[in-house]
């Protein structure tokens, strides 16, 4: 059977669309569109604010990604964003060691910088940042730091990692109540998560930022906390994502 030259086009464009569809390591699920799959293939970062854990776009049998599903989904928040980027394993070996030292300089976190949408003006993240304890584990640290973020005042965070041979697992809590210009409490303890995980899958790593917070409604707060929690959580990620990508292939 002759194929004319309309068939071997179609078939080459099929072709060349599986092969789109397959560039991307198996670790995202249909929440992930087509635009973002090519972003995150051209080296781009996907960043998303979704409306329910369901909504998440990871999806991985690996115990570090499905310990962060479950802390997401045990939270219930209200408020839940996402971070995504994509590396080459090779070249790379070693982003988990320079991510790892990297993040748990806790000092660093007062000079990320940070874009008030509201003031528009540019600020630091965090005013200060103070680390209490630091406890070498099995396969990380246990640190407790004082982190001051304005309209919030001091937060009292609980920072836990850890790091395998093909992954590394990052989630911060606040461990004290936040208010709101010290007026209005709107979160209580351990009521607001930030995780990274890093994991390799097949010829790359996968970097997944998630900011998780459970909080009242406030019908005259809910649009500032909402762009006070969920830009700050995307602007920490953005920058850790970052920080090592000129030494990166």
């Amino acid at each position: 059977m002759h194929l004319n030259k309309f068939t071997l086009s179609l078939v080459g464009t099929l072709a060349l669309a599986l092969n789109t569809l397959t560039a991307l390591p198996a670790a995202f699920n249909s929440n992930l569109t087509a635009a973002e799959r090519t972003k995150l293939e051209n080296g781009e970062m996907v960043i998303k604010n979704l409306k329910a854990p369901k909504n998440m776009s990871i999806e991985s049998s690996a115990p570090s990604v499905q310990k962060a599903l479950d802390v997401v989904k045990k939270l219930k928040p209200a408020y839940l964003a996402e971070v995504i980027q994509i590396y080459p394993y090779a070249g790379n070996e070693k982003l988990l060691e320079s991510f790892e030292q990297s993040i748990l300089d806790v000092s660093t976190y007062v000079g990320i910088p940070y874009y008030s949408e509201r003031a528009e003006e540019w600020y630091d993240l965090y005013s200060s940042a103070k680390v209490k304890s630091k406890t070498k584990t099995s396969n990380g640290y246990d640190v407790v730091a004082d982190l001051e973020m304005e309209p919030f005042g001091i937060i009292n965070t609980s920072i836990h990692t850890e790091r395998g041979s093909d992954y590394f697992y990052y989630e911060s809590t606040n461990l004290n109540k936040l208010k709101y210009y010290d007026k209005y409490t709107c979160v209580k303890e351990k009521n607001m998560k930030s995780i990274v995980v890093i994991v390799k899958q097949g010829d790359y790593w996968v970097l997944y930022g998630v900011g998780a917070v459970d909080a009242p409604s406030i019908f005259f707060l809910r649009e500032r906390v909402e762009t006070s929690f969920m830009n700050r959580i995307k602007t920490f990620c953005t920058f850790f994502f970052n920080k090592n990508k000129d030494k990166l292939k």
